[in-house]
This record gives C-alpha cells, sequence and structure tokens, in this order.
C-alpha cells in the first residue's frame, strides 16, 4: 500500500542545479531509514520505496503545497 505523503510546491521542488535529478528526502518511519526520492523531469510527483521493506512513498507537486524538501512517510 502507497503512503501519499504531502504535496511540495512545484517552485520548492525547483528546478534541477547543474543538471542533477530533483530530489527530497523521506524518513520511513515503518524502518527507521532515511532515503532520498527523486523525480523525474516529465513527472509530477516524487515517488519511491522504503529501502528496507520496500514501502511506496508518493509526493505530489502542486501549486498550493508546502516548501520543505524534508518529509516523514509512516
Amino acid at each position: 500500500m502507497p503512503f501519499d505523503v504531502y504535496d511540495t510546491q512545484e517552485e520548492a521542488a525547483g528546478p534541477a542545479r547543474g543538471g542533477a535529478r530533483p530530489f527530497i528526502g523521506v524518513h520511513f518511519e515503518c524502518c527507521g531509514v532515511y532515503a532520498r526520492i527523486y523525480r523525474r523531469p516529465e513527472e509530477r510527483s516524487y515517488e519511491g520505496r522504503c529501502p528496507r521493506c520496500l514501502a511506496q512513498v508518493r509526493v505530489r507537486v502542486g501549486r498550493d503545497g508546502v516548501a520543505t524538501r524534508m518529509f516523514r512517510a509512516s
């Protein structure tokens, strides 16, 4: 079952600097681990998995979201 975390502002997600892929940090409470979740340039969301139990996480990019780059998935 995928986690549907928080929306984030497109501006906060920002364009990739220097050709790097945009990412957010996610702390997976299920296993107590941190991972970076990357976004493909053509996508409107960040999608990834917990590195230990493979629980899915999806963070949508939205206009009315929040300006943070760190999230918790519980």
